[in-house]
């Protein structure tokens, strides 16, 4: 714990922003069986993982999300938190602890990820939270994940030949003031050939096939990478029929698309907090 503690002192000082995260990723098996407690809860951290390596320096994740979604459902009971996109499970386990919460749903299409959330949620003793491995979708159907780093499979996503983010790879014709100002990249960091990226195949679902609910109050936090407007579409009649506070995660490119999606039925746009935006339909 001490060790630990220096460490994040260290990385609070702007000289050792870079070099900490970089020692961890080097002896991440210095504290391969460590359990850490978060905002009271525990989570085993894969320290490979630049961003499990945030979180464990930081011991937090998306303070500000967090907060503001916080401060706007104290004051409702929700029957259902689902979270899609929930990776090893960090939304899963802070809100598990709310007593206006009554279960949760937990989705994650990556099977390692999948793997990992099981074990934070065992390691919690949670009896509120059921949790799927499978891919939320406009179709029930096979499809393909992809991810072009295995220590970065927090940005697996739906294999899409139409995607921007999966074209930028190889392709030398980018503009780079749009990646500079909107992703904080460049060029190099696409240079990566696709022959070289990681797949599985797995199943997708519309998730108004697996959950029914009519007035039901439901909070929804959907990040899947930019195939959220195909979740939104496999879920029309849990969005039509019950009263929902929504965090969408939503790429510049993408804005226009989900918006006009989601105002056209009923839900209002309160917020956003970098590519987190924030509706409600009541």
């Amino acid at each position: 714990m001490m060790f630990k503690n220096i460490l994040v002192f260290l990385y609070n000082k702007r000289f050792f922003k870079r070099i900490i995260p970089s020692f961890l990723r080097r002896f991440y098996f210095l504290f391969s069986n460590k359990i850490n407690v978060i905002e009271n809860f525990k989570l085993k951290l894969n320290l490979r993982n630049s961003l499990e390596r945030k979180i464990f320096l930081e011991n937090s994740f998306e303070n500000e999300q967090i907060n503001f979604i916080k401060k706007n459902i104290e004051n409702i009971n929700f029957d259902y938190f689902i979270d899609i996109g929930a990776y090893i499970g960090y939304y899963t386990l802070y809100f598990s602890q709310f007593s206006n919460i009554q279960k949760i749903i937990s989705i994650e299409a990556n099977k390692t990820n999948y793997d990992n959330l099981l074990k934070n949620i065992s390691l919690n003793n949670l009896n509120n939270v059921i949790a799927h491995n499978f891919a939320c979708s406009n179709t029930d159907s096979q499809v393909k994940l992809w991810y072009s780093d295995p220590n970065k499979m927090g940005g697996s996503s739906i294999l899409n030949t139409d995607d921007y983010e999966y074209n930028k790879y190889g392709n030398s014709n980018l503009d780079l003031n749009q990646l500079k100002k909107h992703y904080n990249k460049n060029y190099k960091d696409y240079k990566k050939s696709k022959k070289n990226f990681f797949y599985q195949t797995i199943e997708s679902k519309k998730f108004d096939n697996i959950f029914n609910a009519v007035n039901k109050n439901l909070l929804i936090k959907i990040d899947v990478e930019r195939h959220e407007i195909f979740v939104l579409k496999g879920s029309e009649s849990v969005l039509n029929n019950n009263k929902i506070f929504l965090q969408i995660e939503i790429f510049p490119e993408l804005f226009n698309d989900i918006n006009n999606f989601l105002t056209s039925r009923n839900f209002k746009l309160i917020n956003n907090i970098g590519w987190d935006y924030y509706y409600k339909n009541y």
